[in-house]
């Protein structure tokens, strides 16, 4: 009876642990890497009847048969940062440099000039409307647009779009988790700093790379300073950077923004800067997704 009870005992204990390995095989990706995920998708806003081109870049091991769940990172300018963006995590995952994630970029029709990517970013990115801006000749001669055809002040609607159009359509295709980080350059950096003050809840990780806080009168300090009043805390992990060479409007506006975060002393804030020696505004573009990804995604230590 003995010998029974214990042959018994031994058997039931090697079904759970065939069962729990199963069971956990079943749970994780897939075992076999798989580089150069990739998909597109066109959405047409509702709310302000804007399409938008969204590439998707997935981890190796994404696979739709398994129960695994990814953060999401939205990177702004993805006709231009997505294929920079997506050739970096590729070999940062080749030997775990990057915590695995879902990047999608959000980008514009594009077309045989930069007429419509100009206007559309202008709608978007900007938090405020600054009309001496719109009709500047100098950004009209140099995108080769007409009078009137910019208007700025848009980012409070793009917001909502990516609230409650693009997050949940992302959420609905791929296996998400409710961690989410945003990525900007130059007016898409404008936009994420516009985003940390507007909807912090919304994300937890922000790429501020190059950003235009000069964008009128630098009123995004007056937005930062709006938030400071009413909040201590700021718990989201921020990467902020721009090139050395962009000029005064640029670099030291961007280290009296970070100097100020930081004089707030808000609860939970992990901040990281970095200016890049020797980059223009446009050269420290690859410089800065691949730090972006690092500083926002790498593996903890």
């Amino acid at each position: 009876m003995y010998k029974n009870n214990s042959r018994l005992i031994i058997i039931t204990l090697l079904v759970l642990v065939a069962s729990a390995t199963v069971h956990e095989l079943m749970g994780q990706a897939n075992s076999t890497p798989v580089i150069n995920q990739k998909a597109e998708h066109v959405l047409q806003s509702r709310i302000n009847k804007t399409t938008y081109n969204l590439s998707i870049s997935l981890p190796q091991h994404y696979s739709p048969k398994d129960t695994v769940h990814y953060p999401v990172l939205y990177i702004l300018d993805g006709g231009l940062a997505f294929p920079i963006a997506h050739a970096a995590r590729t070999s940062l995952d080749m030997f775990g440099d990057l915590d695995k994630m879902i990047i999608v970029g959000i980008e514009y029709e594009w077309k045989q000039s930069l007429t419509s990517w100009m206007t559309n970013r202008w709608k978007d990115y900007t938090p405020t409307k600054d009309a001496a801006f719109d009709t500047s000749p100098t950004y009209i001669k140099a995108f080769g647009l007409t009078e009137g055809s910019l208007s700025s002040g848009g980012a409070p609607i793009f917001l909502d779009v990516i609230k409650t159009e693009i997050i949940p359509f992302i959420d609905k295709s791929y296996k998400t988790t409710t961690e989410r980080g945003i990525s900007g350059h130059s007016f898409g950096g404008l936009f994420v700093s516009y985003c940390l003050f507007m909807a912090p809840d919304l994300f937890g990780r922000y790429g501020i790379n190059s950003p235009s806080l000069w964008w009128n009168s630098k009123e995004i300090f007056k937005i930062e300073k709006t938030f400071s009043a009413k909040n201590q805390s700021l718990p989201v992990r921020i990467f902020m950077s721009v090139g050395s060479m962009e000029g005064k409007s640029m670099t030291p506006v961007m280290t009296a923004f970070a100097d100020t975060l930081k004089s707030r002393n808000y609860k939970g804030l992990t901040l990281t800067t970095h200016i890049f020696d020797d980059e223009t505004h446009m050269s420290v573009v690859p410089a800065m997704i691949s730090r972006t990804l690092r500083v926002l995604y790498g593996p903890k230590k």
